[in-house]
């Protein structure tokens, strides 16, 4: 079997699923942008590949094939035709290769990925299968026990973890939800008076010093911060029942840690 890689993150869900089938990779992304991004991405599948004893079969990086391919399609969002067609390209492009070194079947990564559908994915790869009459081995490494496993390994392995999809059009739209997402977070802190606070940073402190700035509505104010971390002292974790580690807030998650020897 070959198998496609979009991304190291990707890699290790199907690897803890699959690992006694996976020794070959193949790294197909015209896609991704810009080359610098292409380039660590790609780093990251190599450290993973010596790791593992993997070995990949070559590929080129060619983004004018896929700027060619979803011509007309730029402005489209995720999971939209465009995202089938760069889809379509991986898969087909990873079926060919796959034949010409005699591989008898394929598979791809894309489906450990939390942003596509899974039943679309594989229905592309049925398709290609007809096509090219190499096997296509449907997969959902976003799923079980493995998933998990991977996140954990992702984590303790500090791999790199992209934050957009691969193309610049996925990039440019993250961005502009970013922008829009700080935009409304602002005009719900301006409700209750907060101008002062930035919206999404690393980490947010909240004793009993300052707590009156957050008093007025206290869960609503930190759904629009949204701090990577929030920091409590005891006299905050107390009154609003918080423990250490991740807290639910209707249906925000929030990364909770308590200081230490205050209140």
């Amino acid at each position: 079997m070959l198998l496609h890689v979009c991304c190291a993150p990707d890699l290790v869900p199907a690897y803890f699923h699959m690992k006694e089938k996976i020794k070959y990779i193949y790294f197909y992304n015209p896609n991704i942008h810009p080359k610098s991004e292409y380039e660590k991405r790609f780093n990251e599948v190599l450290k993973l590949a010596k790791m593992w004893n993997l070995e990949i079969i070559e590929s080129r990086y060619e983004p004018e094939v896929y700027f060619r391919y979803v011509k007309g399609l730029e402005n489209l969002g995720i999971n939209s035709p465009r995202c089938d067609k760069c889809i379509y390209l991986l898969l087909k492009n990873t079926a060919i290769t796959a034949k010409i070194n005699n591989f008898n079947s394929f598979a791809t990564t894309l489906t450990s990925s939390p942003r596509k559908v899974l039943e679309k994915i594989n229905k592309i790869g049925k398709i290609i299968e007809q096509e090219v009459k190499v096997k296509y081995i449907e997969t959902y490494f976003r799923k079980g026990k493995e998933y998990q496993e991977a996140l954990k390994f992702i984590k303790e392995q500090n791999i790199y973890r992209q934050t957009y999809c691969g193309c610049i059009f996925s990039k440019i739209e993250l961005e502009n939800k970013r922008k829009e997402k700080i935009e409304k977070s602002k005009r719900v802190l301006k409700e209750y008076g907060i101008t002062d606070i930035p919206v999404l940073p690393e980490k947010l402190v909240i004793t009993k010093e300052n707590f009156e700035i957050f008093s007025k509505n206290f869960i609503e104010i930190i759904k629009a911060i949204q701090p990577k971390i929030l920091y409590v002292d005891n006299f905050v974790k107390e009154k609003y029942n918080l423990k250490e580690g991740w807290n639910k807030f209707g249906n925000y998650n929030q990364k909770i840690q308590i200081l230490k020897g205050n209140g």
